[in-house]
């Protein structure tokens, strides 16, 4: 009985550690470059947009470094679907030469 009780117990633990690194795996960080944002109030605007969006966890954007910096679930979202969220919002979203 004991034996069955400690079987039970390992393998609830492998199924929720093997479930806990599939859904960290799915997160991803992605820079973009943003050109047009000149304030406060503007980087705001974008990070608005980015963080309404399904499947950003957070997203911290920068009109001092013209960039965004989003943590986003790569298995809801694209890193496309980011930059057209960005351009939505009136700035531009850099495409990066080799991407």
């Amino acid at each position: 009985m004991l034996n069955r009780i400690t079987n039970f117990a390992v393998s609830a633990v492998l199924v929720l550690t093997l479930g806990l690194i599939s859904a960290s795996a799915a997160t991803k960080t992605v820079t973009i470059r943003v050109e047009g944002m000149k304030c406060a109030k503007c980087s705001g605007a974008v990070a608005k947009a980015l963080k309404a969006t399904e499947g950003v966890e957070d997203a911290q954007v920068s009109s001092e470094k013209g960039e965004a910096v989003i943590k986003y679930d790569d298995q809801k979202l694209t890193e496309t679907k980011l930059r057209e969220v960005i351009n939505g919002t009136g700035f531009k979203a850099v495409e990066e030469k080799g991407n």
